[in-house]
């Protein structure tokens, strides 16, 4: 089929990090013939994402932007600006423009975000690809090639047709999911897996300073990989922990439940339970190299 990305002629993306600069280049890539436009409040990095080729032109004054050529918006900034971002924008919309976003928080925030922008269509999607890393100098081409993209829609219409398509093109496996599935699933695979990241950084840290050994001479491969995203953006982050707090804050208590279960094991010295525990433990993440 070809490649039209849902018939949007002109692009512009707000904020100008990782994801939204690996959007514009990705579209590059792909073939993307429309205008790709970036906003960012950074004088820098609509200078950067220029100079790589990612956006034809970019702007940090909303009132400078062509909204007439603009037919796709997509909000690329932490998730608690975008109700902000949403009523500053609004007046500047055509009728016809449809707002996406790629944040990684849905539920609540997708109505609240649908209610602002009304009568101007907005439609809630996450791409399940990222790094560590932030800037648009760190964009990566393909970053979302064979990745989950997660559409949070409560009907197909036109608007979604088109922005499935939009996704698809760029190489993505769309997904549909309600809001506050959605915010449950990913608190649970990614918001927790990045708490424990940056709390057990941070325990290193306290044992460091109570022993006066610099524990962070001394990590191997192991505690590397399992922390590497407690390298990513603390206000990203910080956003998402409290826009999805509720979820967040079930899935610490789970995860403080099976860390006191493991410890009362070693406690207690249960070779036969522990064997149990740490078994399951593996062969589950063994199975997810075969999907």
């Amino acid at each position: 089929m070809e490649k039209d990305f849902g018939g949007f002629k002109n692009i512009l993306i707000i904020g100008l990090g990782l994801i939204g600069g690996s959007i514009a280049l990705s579209l590059k890539k792909e073939g993307y013939q429309g205008k790709i436009y970036g906003f960012d409040l950074s004088k820098d990095r609509v200078k950067k994402a220029i100079e790589l080729g990612a956006i034809d032109e970019g702007w940090t004054k909303l009132e400078d932007i062509p909204w007439d050529k603009i037919d796709l918006v997509i909000l690329s900034t932490p998730v608690r600006t975008f109700k902000e971002i949403a009523k500053k924008i609004k007046p500047f919309l055509k009728k016809d423009t449809v707002v996406t976003d790629v944040g990684s928080v849905k539920g609540d925030l997708v109505k609240q975000l649908e209610k602002i922008l009304s009568p101007v269509k907005f439609i809630g999607a996450h791409p399940i690809a990222g790094t560590e890393k932030e800037g648009v100098e760190n964009a990566v081409i393909g970053l979302f090639k064979n990745k989950k993209l997660i559409l949070t829609i409560n009907e197909e219409d036109e608007a979604t047709k088109r922005l499935e398509k939009f996704w698809t093109d760029l190489g993505s496996k769309v997904e549909v999911m309600d809001a506050d599935t959605h915010d449950f699933v990913f608190a649970a695979v990614s918001h927790l897996s990045h708490a424990v990241a940056f709390a057990l950084v941070d325990a290193l840290i306290s044992l460091s300073k109570e022993t006066g050994i610099d524990l962070f001479l001394y990590p191997g491969a192991g505690f590397k990989d399992f922390t590497r995203i407690a390298a990513s953006s603390p206000n990203v982050w910080k956003d998402i922990f409290i826009e999805n707090k509720e979820n967040v804050l079930h899935t610490i208590d789970e995860f403080i439940k099976s860390i006191e279960k493991l410890r009362e094991l070693i406690v207690q010295g249960d070779e036969e339970r522990l064997i149990k525990l740490l078994s399951e433990s593996r062969e589950k993440r063994l199975s997810l190299e075969k999907n």
